[in-house]
């Protein structure tokens, strides 16, 4: 089968990485932390690459997973909490000077409210706009957040203007994330800001495990590069401006179990250390410095 480039230019593809079995006898787990499902197989999807723009994409491109995201119930990412909390403040040091008392915010993909409950006291508004029914749920009973069930698309026609929009582990599961940033930069005020978070296709640790690069999962369906997000930022009239390391902070717990999805050969020595209690309270600080923070301004 062959692919056009999902951009919209429409440009001839080829095979970057090639998936070793039928993808379509295989079920897709949309959760985010996708590890906790073990009735469900972890597997790589065939990876296309444009000729043209360099874009990265998978085969799934064109399959639809908003349904499946209606639906998510996420227990595991909730029992993180405490440590996706540790996380999101650092993310909002590097990102609070764009923020004040004045600030309208839009968050796209709010999920359990955490960051939403961190933004909330230091802006003038903030809206959370999340797919999953009980992650919406979740965030405006505990974080009383002002959290909207809708699709993207629809959401971003209401003709509404935020100063700041905030999309962290979004755009690579966008069905089409070109015409969300067409949208996005209608939305967004004279000067506003947008910032994003993704994983670097082209920075080293990707470049050196390729096919095996643990963020090739079903539920992502583009890979983008620093090159390739400007490229497309600029066409929709939003300046790049800066790019920040994203360091994250999980339990070791955490790291054990994406382990075992992610090389599972190795099972029996991270099951072992699963069985000390140390390990559930124990944080460690990630960054191999492929996952980026992008802020981008309206030109």
């Amino acid at each position: 089968m062959t692919y056009s480039c999902p951009c919209p230019e429409n440009n001839e593809s080829e095979i970057l990485y090639q998936a070793h079995h039928n993808s379509h006898e295989i079920k897709v787990n949309v959760e985010c932390t996708s590890h906790s499902n073990e009735n469900i197989k972890h597997w790589k999807p065939t990876l296309l690459k444009c000729k043209k723009c360099k874009l990265i994409f998978s085969s799934l491109v064109n399959t639809d997973f908003e349904d499946s995201y209606i639906n998510v119930i996420d227990e595991t990412y909730i029992s993180q909490i405490p440590f996706k909390t540790k996380t999101l403040k650092l993310l909002f040091k590097k990102i609070r000077q764009h923020l004040n008392k004045n600030s309208e915010v839009l968050e796209i993909g709010s999920y359990y409210g955490v960051l939403g409950n961190i933004i909330k006291p230091h802006v003038k508004i903030y809206t959370g706009l999340e797919l999953s029914k009980h992650a919406a749920k979740y965030s405006i009973e505990r974080y009383n957040l002002n959290v909207i069930v809708q699709s993207l698309d629809k959401f971003l026609k209401n003709g509404y203007k935020y100063d700041v929009i905030i999309m962290t582990d979004v755009i690579e599961h966008l069905d089409d994330p070109f015409n969300i940033l067409k949208l996005i930069e209608k939305s967004l005020k004279s000067n506003g800001v947008l910032i994003l978070s993704t994983f670097n296709i082209a920075s080293v640790i990707p470049r050196i495990m390729k096919r095996k690069y643990y963020w090739i999962i079903p539920m992502h369906k583009y890979y983008f590069s620093n090159s390739t997000l400007k490229y497309f930022l600029y066409k929709y009239n939003l300046h790049l401006f800066k790019v920040k390391t994203d360091t994250r902070l999980i339990s070791l717990k955490y790291l054990l179990n994406k382990f075992i999805v992610f090389a599972p050969k190795l099972a029996f020595a991270f099951n072992y250390l699963l069985n000390f209690n140390f390990v559930n309270n124990l944080t460690v600080r990630v960054n191999l410095l492929d996952v980026n923070i992008y802020f981008s301004k309206k030109k």
